[in-house]
């Protein structure tokens, strides 16, 4: 049993909490006005960056997140700044080169966080090494973290010893990361009481309520000697979020390990965000609530929300409950890894795709293949092999640390971006993210590179006039401005033509007689023509490359008059943040390419034409 003495509490709204309910949209003005208060509570500390919110940050609120820590920090003086770390996944979905890591470290550092959640996806600790190395190197507190998930080849003695390896690689603090809400009241009592005995740092639970059991678990937890929970306002807590901060508190009000907040500042401080939530209405949905089949699908929460967005975006929200039902199947089939970022990325997408095309595996992601190679660590359980032989046929799996065969991509990184940047933290975030870092200096700080269209000596025919690049402008509308792009049309059906138009990367389809073209005028204001690009043509022929899922055309691999042999690589799209290949069925010369990098795209439309050879 534990001694008398308050319980720590760790903060998750401003990562977190909005990470699960609203897909990871909370933009930094948001959370200023109320940063002060936050900063009063006495939390032992607040996680505010690290996971989603860099990608998201960058890819749909156009903002700096090394701008966020240091806003931030400006506000909340008196508490200590958390972020999560993937190991050698850093904030991404694939593994980095060292040089990169470290230098990621450092800046986070720098720039103001003082503790760091490390974990990996795999439990593969050889890919926490350098990221641990360099946190400690830094000046910054290491909290080494094992994932807590339930399969036939997990269980709390090997949790046990994966916290002494933790202990032992220099770990301040343990942490048992339960992201899917599968730990049970009683099972937490029995594991925390075996890590109290097993290791001498604090104890770190973090859990999530998807399966309304995380204010039991964190209980159970407290009696067992656990040392810090992690908790989230009421107005962005429970379901698949965390447990409420205030509901904890006044439980252990007057006990032994009361933590004596002040609930009426925590009551304003629930006000403001149950406000500030309505403003995130849109990415709110069905499925972040309380949902105990968590226990069978094991998706973490915020990969709830954002599988949510990433399946509305597809139109196809009503086919939910096919892939929750196919997660768990997929996760045999690779070997039961934990679901966590980005493994629940890769195993949800795959999943996705799966269903939305009709054919297991027929779709099969970039990051799909990479992980059955191996390049992202060792699996908890052996893969099914008919599956990695679909995927990448006879090739030997990589069984060494997947990082000693990157080289370095700093000094790569940097000379790519000299143009735009030559500051140190957009070259790190141009490493880890470059196609979405491109794309937010275009938006933020103007042209940065003009996409590639085709020439007129690779336009097909006058048939089909060449593409004219997305329109975005802003618009504001009762003081709240509105981030809108115009993507593109489809093909035609009764009535009009459907005409993608994106609200805060939002997709809306709109049915129209004829084709807008929406400009903005140097004054500033919104020209709409009638005319503008036309749709592309429909698949017709077996050389007629498409791609079978939504997506944005991320690389062109061929160019017209390029000998291809069936099978090649000829584009990469990217769907639910995950990058496929796209393929060539026949060989023969590239006659046409009807799209530009950067552009998004729809199944069934014609992105390159390839002819037999004569």
């Amino acid at each position: 049993m534990s001694k008398a003495k308050p319980i720590q509490i760790m903060d998750t709204t401003l990562r977190d909490g909005h990470q699960c309910l609203i897909a990871t949209r909370l933009r930094t003005e948001d959370m200023l006005p109320i940063a002060e208060k936050i900063d009063r509570v006495g939390y032992a500390a607040v996680e505010m960056w690290g996971g989603a919110t860099f990608d998201a940050a960058i890819r749909y609120l156009k903002e700096d997140p090394w701008e966020r820590i240091r806003e931030l920090k400006k506000c909340m003086p008196r508490t200590p700044f958390q972020m999560l770390l993937r190991g050698q996944n850093l904030v991404g979905y694939r593994h980095y080169a060292d040089d990169v890591v470290e230098r990621f470290i450092d800046r986070a550092i720098a720039n103001g966080i003082n503790i760091l959640r490390i974990f990996d996806a795999l439990n593969d600790f050889r890919n926490l090494k350098t990221s641990i190395k360099a946190a400690l190197k830094y000046g910054g507190k290491v909290e080494g973290t094992f994932c807590y998930t339930i399969s036939p080849v997990h269980n709390h003695a090997l949790f046990v010893e994966m916290a002494k390896r933790l202990e032992d690689m220099g770990s301040d603090a343990i942490c048992v990361k339960d992201m899917a809400g599968l730990l049970s009241p009683y099972a937490a009592f029995d594991l925390i009481g075996k890590l109290k005995k097993a290791v001498s740092v604090p104890i770190h639970l973090h859990s999530h309520d998807t399966g309304a059991m995380a204010v039991s678990t964190c209980l159970k937890a407290i009696e067992a000697g656990v040392d810090i929970v992690d908790t989230a306002i009421s107005s962005l807590a429970s379901g698949t979020s965390h447990p409420p901060v205030e509901t904890i508190v006044s439980i252990l009000k007057g006990g032994k390990h009361d933590p004596q907040f002040d609930l009426t500042l925590l009551a304003e401080i629930a006000d403001y965000f149950r406000e500030v939530r309505k403003k995130y209405k849109e990415f709110e949905s069905d499925y972040t609530g309380v949902d105990p089949n968590v226990l069978i699908y094991q998706i973490p929460g915020g990969m709830t929300s954002n599988l949510t967005m990433q399946l509305s975006e597809q139109k196809s929200l009503h086919r939910m409950r096919e892939v929750l039902d196919e997660v768990p199947k997929v996760r045999e089939d690779f070997g039961f890894p934990p679901l966590v970022t980005p493994m629940s990325q890769i195993v949800g997408t795959q999943a996705t795709l799966n269903v939305l095309t009709g054919d297991r595996y027929k779709v099969i992601t970039t990051e799909t293949k990479n992980y059955l190679k191996g390049l992202y660590g060792k699996p908890p359980a052996p893969i099914n092999e008919m599956v990695r032989k679909k995927a990448v046929g006879d090739e030997a799996p990589i069984l060494c640390r997947p990082a000693d065969l990157l080289a370095p991509e700093m000094d790569r990184s940097k000379e790519e971006l000299k143009e735009i940047s030559d500051n140190i933290e957009h070259i790190i975030s141009y490493a880890i993210f470059p196609n979405v870092t491109r794309e937010f200096f275009r938006k933020t700080q103007g042209p940065v590179k003009e996409a590639h269209l085709p020439s007129s000596e690779e336009a097909p025919s006058s048939e089909v006039p060449p593409l004219l690049a997305p329109t975005e402008y802003n618009v504001k509308v009762h003081g709240e401005t509105f981030h809108i792009k115009v993507g593109g049309v489809g093909h035609p059906v009764e009535g009009g033509k459907p005409y993608f138009i994106y609200v805060d990367g939002q997709l809306e389809e709109v049915i129209v007689e004829s084709l807008l073209e929406v400009v903005p005028s140097a004054e500033g204001k919104i020209d709409v023509r009638v005319g503008g690009r036309s749709t592309l043509p429909k698949s017709v022929h077996d050389g007629d490359v498409t791609t079978p899922m939504p997506g944005v055309v991320v690389a062109i691999k061929v160019k017209v008059g390029d000998t291809v042999t069936a099978g090649d690589t000829v584009l990469i799209v990217e769907a639910m943040k995950m990058q496929s290949e796209v393929h060539t069925s026949i060989s023969g010369i590239v006659k046409a390419i009807y799209v530009a990098e950067g552009e998004r795209v729809n199944p069934d439309e014609v992105l390159v034409e390839i002819r037999p050879n004569p």
